[in-house]
């Protein structure tokens, strides 16, 4: 089995829009560990009013979540962090030096919403990097302001960012057009991590086994592999990653 390494979920509970109790909570790390996922990033999201949960209450339901992973004898490595939505609250993060990377490494998950167009994309990536971070921009393939534009989504790559994917859009759980969309970003090799984005075991469930097999047989192992579990192992164990370290399978 490979290992896979997941870096954006929302199996907390009662933090965000994701796990609505323990009990959901501990069965997504069920679901997690037994389809191959040994190191987590849990990534309650942070937006400005909408989901404004404080650290010091998410850290309690992480302490409950790696208590309930030692009593499961599971061997996979628990790290919180945040989905951080490119606003008021991020900026905020930013000057006040209480962003929370992904891991161990400098990289931060950010996302933005239907209404951000490419230019202020463009110029969150760079406001984080000047920040001394590493953006991961979550669930790329859903932005209009990318606009379908393979160009678009190599020049976000050349300004500094990586690109995450969902395990749902690629299976074509997301609607025919996030299918085709992903299919032509990872023809092109521009996505560097796949994460399963779980938010309940019924509707969003993780998806990351099937996910992978469907990878080895349309892009092959090699770039299965780094999307999930190279790639986002080295961005969660290092300050030091290259943009286009997929590019080498």
């Amino acid at each position: 089995m490979t290992k896979f390494v997941d870096l954006h979920c929302h199996i907390l509970p009662y933090v965000d829009d994701g796990a609505f109790r323990t009990k959901e909570s501990e069965r997504l790390l069920d679901m997690l560990y037994f389809q191959g996922a040994r190191s987590i990033c849990v990534t309650p999201h942070l937006r400005h009013r909408m989901f404004e949960t404080p650290d010091e209450e998410i850290l309690v339901q992480f302490d409950e979540l790696q208590a309930y992973a030692a009593q499961r004898s599971y061997p996979v490595h628990l790290f919180l962090s945040r989905e951080y939505h490119c606003d008021t609250r991020l900026q905020a993060c930013l000057e006040s030096g209480t962003v929370r990377p992904l891991g161990e490494g400098n990289s931060i998950l950010i996302e933005f919403s239907q209404l951000h167009d490419f230019a202020t994309i463009l110029e969150w990536v760079a406001r984080v990097r000047t920040n001394g971070y590493q953006p991961l921009i979550a669930h790329v393939e859903r932005y209009p302001g990318l606009d379908g534009s393979l160009d678009r989504a190599s020049e976000l790559i050349q300004n500094g960012a990586l690109l995450q994917m969902n395990a749902s859009s690629v299976l074509g759980r997301e609607g025919l057009r996030q299918a085709r969309w992903s299919k032509k970003l990872l023809k092109e090799s521009l996505i560097h991590v796949i994460a399963s984005d779980a938010h309940d075991s019924m509707e969003r469930p993780p998806l990351l086994d099937a996910c992978h097999r469907y990878l080895r047989k349309k892009v092959g192992d090699a770039y299965a592999d780094a999307l999930m579990r190279d790639n986002p192992m080295q961005i969660i164990s290092t300050t030091e990653k290259e943009n286009n370290s997929h590019a080498d399978n």
